[in-house]
């Protein structure tokens, strides 16, 4: 193996653009290829090592496309960070594992959070089917000690469980409908946030223990951040190894 490779990325490419390029790994003349998916607890060859820390831990597992270079010589290529976990691993010459994998129909339920504004979604394979945005009033951090101080932190600690009471009541009313449907919870936000309203609110279906461990990036929750959600959601993170 080449010992002057290094690693480019993470980019983060949409299912439809990483399915394009695997047909076209298919068709290249002469190539061949070792593509390996990895449950969650994997450990890297000495090939991969190069590869940042978090492509050493993912919680979703990897994926990883090896090329040939000679007979008996195998060069990395790509490792991919999947959106959603890894359930069995294998490897094999074909992209047919893979591409099942990428193929399999998945709906999510999505949760933004910041104090003052949420949405909620939920995607079926990469589309939304439901929304609902939301605001409720929460005043920033009081400053100023004495009593005034105490009064203020737990009128503020009511705004913010009603915040969270207002998101859980219409997560729980639109999760509802879809019993035993919902294959995982991604969250966006601030993650403090987040953290106190999963302890607060039991989502159906045990979603709260379901979270996909990828934190979407969000500023302001909304509709237009709901979109940008589930084109993450669904996209997976490519290291080049070049």
């Amino acid at each position: 193996m080449p010992s002057n490779l290094a690693a480019i990325g993470p980019i983060l490419v949409s299912r439809s653009d990483l399915l394009e390029r695997l047909v076209d790994f298919e068709i290249e003349p002469g190539a061949e290829f070792v593509v390996e998916l990895l449950e969650a607890g994997y450990s890297l060859s000495e090939e991969w090592e190069l590869l940042p820390k978090s492509a050493h831990a993912s919680e979703n597992g990897i994926v990883l496309i090896s090329v040939a270079i000679t007979v008996s010589e195998w060069k990395p290529l790509l490792a991919l960070l999947p959106p959603f976990p890894i359930v069995k691993s294998s490897e094999s010459n074909s992209f047919d594992d893979f591409r099942e994998f990428v193929m399999l129909p998945r709906t999510i339920g999505i949760i933004l959070l910041r104090l003052g504004h949420w949405a909620f979604g939920i995607a079926k394979d990469g589309d939304l089917s439901v929304t609902k945005t939301g605001a409720r009033y929460v005043k920033g951090k009081h400053r100023k000690g004495g009593q005034s101080s105490n009064r203020f932190r737990r009128g503020r600690e009511k705004w913010i469980r009603e915040l969270f009471d207002q998101v859980g009541e219409a997560a729980c009313s639109r999760l509802s409908d879809y019993p035993d449907q919902i294959d995982f919870l991604s969250l966006g936000g601030d993650k403090v946030v987040l953290g106190r309203f999963l302890k607060r609110v039991q989502l159906p279906n045990r979603l709260n223990s379901r979270v996909l461990p990828n934190h979407l990036p969000v500023n302001q929750p909304g509709r237009d951040a709901l979109d940008a959600a589930v084109r993450d959601a669904w996209s997976y993170r490519v290291f080049e190894l070049q």
